[in-house]
């Protein structure tokens, strides 16, 4: 059987389309071929054709994108990346949702998919949210994972210990999704599809740790993507 191809979305830094390493090791260690998409937004029929040869979708970790996105000013915490990239993603998954295709978001990528969807984000998790714990910088701390959600039944596992590099996060979750993992401070962690389709978001970074749960996560992805 043919191996699915992955399309993952690229940042635009000095003047070179780029992703981290990582999130390709990921995607060909599950089974997949990665495709890395450039950030040209208003290329539309590129994009099109782009999407009509992939059989999924990857939207990697990022910076924070502007929050005109989800109607609201900007914070003084804001850490910005290029407004091409924020537009491109938007295309690739919009046209990705269009064909059925399965998307995974991770990080940046989950909150993106988020807004995508109407919901909005925290800017900054400490300025709203005081008492939050720490997640920035690789801080390790527990996931709990909801027991009737798909997240579940993909790695099995109600309590995960993850690694954080957010100071963003979920705040109103977008139509048609739903929360499906949490931290102790209710910070959201995951999201998924409210209904049978493949769209899942996880804050932390599965392509950056070696266990059970992020294969599992890459393999069921990998494994839908083949059926698309």
């Amino acid at each position: 059987m043919n191996k699915p191809i992955i399309g993952i979305t690229t940042d635009i830094k000095n003047g070179n389309f780029e992703i981290e390493e990582k999130y390709a090791h990921a995607i060909a260690s599950a089974g997949g071929i990665p495709l890395l998409i450039p950030s040209m937004p208003h290329n539309t029929s590129l994009i099109k054709e782009t999407v009509e040869r992939i059989d999924g979708l990857l939207l990697p970790g990022s910076r924070d994108m502007d929050p005109k996105y989800y109607n609201q000013a900007p914070h003084p915490k804001l850490r910005p990346m290029s407004l091409e990239r924020t537009e491109m993603e938007f295309a690739v998954l919009d046209s990705s949702l269009n064909r059925g295709l399965p998307v995974l978001g991770i990080c940046g990528g989950m909150q993106l998919l988020n807004v995508a969807f109407g919901g909005t984000l925290y800017q900054d998790i400490y300025a709203f949210l005081p008492d939050a714990m720490p997640h920035e910088k690789g801080v390790l701390h527990d996931v709990s994972v909801d027991s009737d959600s798909k997240l579940f039944e993909i790695i099995g596992s109600a309590k995960l210990a993850v690694k954080s590099y957010h100071h963003q996060a979920v705040d109103q979750v977008g139509d048609g999704l739903r929360k499906c993992a949490q931290t102790e401070d209710q910070i959201v962690e995951g999201i998924e599809s409210t209904d049978q389709k493949y769209i899942l978001g996880i804050q932390w970074h599965p392509e950056l740790e070696d266990g059970e749960s992020s294969a599992k996560i890459f393999g069921s992805f990998i494994e839908r993507c083949m059926g698309s």
